[in-house]
């Protein structure tokens, strides 16, 4: 039984192959443009409210790429591939819950405050809008297959991590970050069984962003 389990490799868990997955970002690209450019001008309206310190306005604001990558791509497109797609639809709702908990919950942070940590969160988050959708793209890709803030998940996710290390109190923040954390090894698996050379960036990104977080609370101004 134990030699039946260890013969197993991630690719026996992984039902599609590499075109058939990518392939979902340009089926999703034909179907929702021009919402493309709208979650760009979302995201930095995000950046703003982060910036100000308008904490539920900010917290509505960033639930709104979640769920729309929720319904649009786990719901109607990754769940034809794996109980996967429908299992992390759900998880992707339930982090945009847990945001808007935090907005109209928490203290407000006020306008934000120039330090270490925020200057990680503002690159981590300009980093999702900005670079990740062409990071994502292999050489055979065509351009409708780039991955966006609100559109595909791994760019929602890098954005969200930054935008709450900006903006969130570390207690906060550790309270939000396993679903972000789940889905980054989770696409790390998917992507590394495709021998895609980004397949670690989104883990990479979410373990500096948790590091900072705890240096923001140990190190930094006290927030908590």
């Amino acid at each position: 039984m134990i030699d039946n389990i260890s013969s197993y490799s991630i690719e026996n868990f992984i039902p599609f192959v590499d075109e058939v997955y990518f392939r979902l970002f340009e089926r999703h690209f034909e179907k929702w443009w021009p919402w493309h450019p709208l979650m760009l001008a979302l995201g930095v309206g995000i950046l703003v409210l982060a910036w100000l310190g308008k904490t539920r306005a900010l917290a509505v604001a960033l639930a709104v790429p979640l769920v729309f990558c929720a319904v649009t791509f786990h719901f109607q497109l990754y769940a034809e591939l794996t109980p996967l797609g429908k299992y992390f639809g759900w998880a992707f709702l339930l982090q945009a819950a847990f945001i808007l908990l935090w907005g109209f919950v928490a203290k407000p942070c006020g306008k934000l405050r120039i330090n270490v940590p925020s200057i990680f969160g503002a690159v981590i988050a300009l980093f999702g809008i900005a670079l990740y959708p062409f990071l994502a793209l292999g050489e055979e890709q065509k351009m409708t297959g780039a991955q966006y803030l609100g559109m595909s998940p791994d760019p929602t996710i890098c954005f969200v991590l930054g935008i709450l290390l900006m903006a969130v109190r570390p207690l906060w923040f550790f309270l939000l970050f396993p679903i972000p954390f789940l889905w980054a090894f989770a696409t790390a698996g998917t992507l590394d069984t495709f021998e895609v050379p980004m397949a670690m960036t989104l883990p990479i990104i979410a373990a500096i962003a948790l590091v900072v977080a705890i240096a923001k609370k140990f190190l930094w101004v006290r927030v908590s």
